[in-house]
């Protein structure tokens, strides 16, 4: 039987998310705040082979999902060859990637050659001077263009649509004929209040009343979710699928399988918590497999219970620290 990476929780852990870099084209009012932000410098970054061997050990330890996310992460010139490399890592079945599709034009193909298996895109309105407003960027045209490109390349694509109160109605039938007219899924993503301008309460447009929305003018049958994040949905007549991710009205970490490795090699099992491990200096180091291994179990043994925004999303303090609880760190691998 295959190792499993398992949480004190009894959570297991199958998805992990690479932040290739933790800059962004985009200043999206959800992510960002207007000014600069404090940047990790480039020498502190993760290199191509680093990423591989910790998503080669991640792999070891049953992990068969790995997402491409930054900042955005074509931003970083390696990505391409990040991609084909962790292509050829025994055990990792799908290889993605989470991209504002700005860039997508250049480097959809290249991408598709190095074998990344689809694409994440974020398109939060399909109103041009709206987009604007949202993401802070004129590149409303490119993004439609590289999502184009993506589509004829052959790639699954998944349009994240982060949904903000004031969206018209109209605008999210829209985004749901979509779905009817391409195979694709189209996401709606409750707007998590994490930065920017995130303290606003009445931003929040619960994913529970777009589905209900979306109810009243199409008819839908779910679809069976697993760990997945997504409650989804097929489409009566369509070719694609709908997707809600509701992360503060209808949490779902009981099921969270997901942690993540940041640009400059530090674990956070929790995506929405301050809590996380350093192993960068590990990997520069050339640590043995096993010193990783116990890293990594030492930080999903400590994934807290539950995502923290929900319990008081519009609190501007920092995350509440929890006993950090002792656990296994060391078993066999295959064992």
């Amino acid at each position: 039987m295959g190792e499993r990476l398992v949480d004190s929780y009894g959570r297991r852990i199958r998805t992990l998310r690479v932040s290739l870099t933790d800059q962004c084209n985009f200043r999206c009012v959800y992510c960002m705040p207007p000014g600069r932000l404090p940047t990790v410098s480039k020498p502190k970054y993760l290199t191509t082979a680093e990423i591989t061997r910790f998503v080669g050990i991640a792999a070891r330890l049953g992990v068969s999902r790995c997402r491409l996310t930054g900042g955005e992460p074509l931003l970083r010139k390696e990505v391409v060859d990040v991609a084909r490399s962790l292509k050829r890592v025994a055990g990792m079945r799908e290889i993605s990637m989470t991209t504002n599709g700005s860039l997508l034009t250049h480097f959809a193909k290249p991408l598709r050659e190095a074998g990344l298996d689809r694409l994440n895109i974020s398109l939060d309105s399909l109103d041009a001077r709206r987009f604007e407003d949202i993401s802070r960027s004129s590149q409303y045209g490119r993004v439609l263009a590289g999502i184009e490109t993506a589509v004829k390349l052959g790639f699954p694509v998944k349009l994240n649509v982060v949904v903000i109160r004031g969206m018209p109605d109209e605008e999210v039938f829209e985004f749901v004929r979509m779905a009817v007219d391409y195979d694709m899924d189209v996401r709606f993503l409750e707007f998590m209040p994490l930065c920017g301008s995130g303290c606003e309460a009445e931003r929040v447009y619960p994913v529970g009343e777009v589905r209900e929305l979306v109810r009243s003018r199409f008819d839908l049958t779910e679809l069976p979710r697993g760990d997945r994040p997504a409650e989804a949905f097929s489409i009566g007549g369509g070719r694609g699928r709908i997707g809600f991710i509701a992360s503060l009205s209808e949490p779902f970490c009981d099921t969270c399988s997901r942690m993540r490795l940041t640009a400059d090699g530090n674990i956070r099992p929790c995506l929405f918590s301050d809590r996380q491990y350093p192993v960068g200096h590990l990997l520069k180091a050339g640590a043995p497999d096993e010193e990783l291994i116990n890293a990594v179990r030492l930080a999903v043994w400590n994934k807290v219970a539950g995502n923290e925004f929900a319990k008081d999303p519009f609190r501007s303090g920092e995350t509440t620290r929890r006993e950090i609880r002792k656990g296994p760190l060391i078993r066999s691998i295959g064992g």
